[in-house]
């Protein structure tokens, strides 16, 4: 009996917050002016982050022992280390995505200047995808870039201008 009320308060639990959750991130992505489908693609991964999060939480408290939980737990840093150390894996991109949109200083519409070993890439940033950046080089051409890979490199931002309305809000200085 206790076993079916506590599994109906972690799945209460897991709603309520999954929901404040993807809400903070809907405003997080419309602030630093994000698209709808990127905000769509982290909210999923946040959510089955934590709902295997949930599953371990509730396995513990069902009856897992603690070696069963570590070996469930080192599984997964061993899976998530390898994403962040593989450079070309999808799982890496997928979690450079997720560091992307919540730490990094560039959006779309930024100019970039990504240095290479052999040439420099440059260019405006079209689009954030959980993949790769896409961005449209000088000369025109789109070039697709791994999100793994910006971690490695060093990039250079010329951010945006500022719209009107941004510079009308802004405070003034006297002299």
């Amino acid at each position: 009996m206790w076993d079916i009320l506590i599994g109906i308060g972690f799945i209460i639990a897991f709603v309520v917050l999954s929901n404040a959750i993807e809400n903070w991130i809907e405003r997080l992505g419309r602030k630093r002016q994000v698209s709808s489908d990127r905000i769509f693609y982290i909210q999923k991964i946040i959510k089955l982050m934590g709902f295997t999060a949930l599953l371990l939480a509730a396995g513990l408290v069902m009856g897992f022992n603690y070696s069963e939980f570590s070996f469930i737990v080192s599984s997964v840093f061993a899976v998530v280390g390898v994403a962040l150390f593989a450079q070309w894996s999808i799982l890496s991109n997928v979690t450079a995505s997720l560091i992307i949109f919540f730490f990094f200083p560039y959006r779309v519409g930024d100019s970039i200047r990504i240095t290479e070993e052999k040439e420099i890439l440059q260019g405006e940033i079209m689009e954030i995808t959980l993949f790769h950046l896409i961005i449209k080089r000088v000369d025109g051409d789109i070039l697709t870039y791994p999100n793994s890979l910006v971690f490695q490199k060093a990039i250079i931002i010329h951010p945006k201008t500022k719209t009107i309305s941004e510079k009308d809000t802004e405070p003034k200085h006297e002299s």
